[in-house]
């Protein structure tokens, strides 16, 4: 990464990485919209909303 100078051997950390320096947060919540920079942050959000219908 030029920003950061940050190196992975992995592809999916550097998309990871370079989302961070742009602030992208493209994985959103369909329940109430709220957006994340990783798919992994929107899947623990989700389990919020599923705790609260049950």
């Amino acid at each position: 990464c030029r920003e950061g100078g940050q190196s992975s051997c992995w592809s999916t950390d550097l998309v990871v990485h370079i989302e961070f320096h742009t602030r992208e947060k493209p994985y959103k919540c369909l329940e109430c919209g709220k957006s994340f920079s990783q798919t992994s942050s929107l899947f623990l959000h989700q389990q919020v909303h599923m705790e609260e219908g049950s």
